[in-house]
């Protein structure tokens, strides 16, 4: 067990480096500071070996009968090297503002998302850790749509106060997971969209679903708030393309059951969804979340 004064320690300094970092990233030229986002980015592939060590276990799971160890190792390299470029462009957006951001993505299927509001229910933007998750929020924030996310408060008091702020500074409503279900509701009541990432094993109520052909605990909060509500459903991802151009992509609406006897298959419905975002960009998901420790906890060890 650590001491407190350990963690104490641990805390601070990682609240002095992320503040340090985000302001460094408001000063410095556009392609300088992309350029030491991805440095700090690809470094931490090698200074962080504890979440190298889930990250290549999770890409085994995924994908070890289909790629050689080289490979795998590649794409974890990608995926902290693209954190870092991920990160950049959430400071920016906060620093320069909504006619900075309204230029950064190519949005295909925004009707999808569009025809939902028109329903008048409120809709849950369905995505996972892939891609910019956060950017993608505060884009739609910040070319006028009301948007609202659930979001896990950090055991860091300070560093969770700090990632509020800078989605409030964007226009996200933030609701905390734990004590947020009734303004998610109301949210929807409104008519507006709710943001929801459904790709981690939480402690949340959940259900088993296939997750990149091995089961894993996937949360079930999504379904529920759409069969009791009437939101519609709407999968929607931003990722970089080859390019380094970021690309949204809005999919239809869900076709979900909304009963009990359907839960099960509702839910492994969402998590295709995302999962169909992971296969297309797959050094572009948080593979250091410990994915599939309800049922493979063993690979972690």
């Amino acid at each position: 067990m650590k001491r407190p004064w350990v963690r104490w320690l641990r805390r601070l300094i990682a609240y002095a480096f992320v503040k340090s970092v985000t302001k460094i990233g408001e000063i410095l030229p556009a392609r300088i500071g992309r350029r030491l986002y991805v440095s700090l980015g690809r470094a931490s592939y090698y200074l962080l070996p504890n979440s190298r060590r889930i990250a290549l276990a999770n890409l085994r799971v995924a994908f070890g009968e289909h790629a050689a160890d080289k490979e795998i190792r590649a794409i974890a390299k990608a995926t902290f090297a693209n954190l870092g470029r991920f990160a950049y462009d959430i400071v920016q957006a906060r620093h320069r503002g909504p006619e900075w951001v309204k230029h950064l993505a190519t949005v295909r299927g925004k009707h999808n998302l569009d025809e939902a509001l028109a329903r008048g229910k409120g809709v849950i933007a369905l995505t996972g850790h892939v891609g910019n998750w956060e950017l993608l929020a505060a884009y739609f924030s910040m070319i006028g749509y009301p948007i609202n996310v659930l979001a896990t408060s950090l055991k860091d008091s300070k560093l969770n106060d700090l990632l509020v702020k800078m989605r409030t500074d964007v226009g996200v409503r933030v609701l905390d997971r734990s004590k947020g279900l009734i303004q998610a509701f109301r949210c929807l009541k409104r008519g507006e969209v709710l943001g929801v990432l459904i790709d981690q094993d939480t402690s949340v109520e959940s259900v088993l679903v296939d997750f990149l052909g091995t089961p894993a605990k996937t949360a079930v909060g999504a379904v529920k708030l759409a069969s009791r509500t009437g939101a519609a459903i709407v999968p929607l991802a931003m990722t970089l393309n080859d390019s380094g151009h970021y690309e949204i992509d809005i999919k239809e609406a869900l076709k979900i059951g909304g009963r009990d006897e359907t839960l099960r298959e509702d839910v492994e419905l969402c998590s295709k969804a995302i999962e169909d975002f992971i296969r297309r960009k797959p050094s572009q998901w948080v593979w250091m979340h410990k994915r599939w420790k309800s049922v493979l906890g063993e690979i972690y060890q």
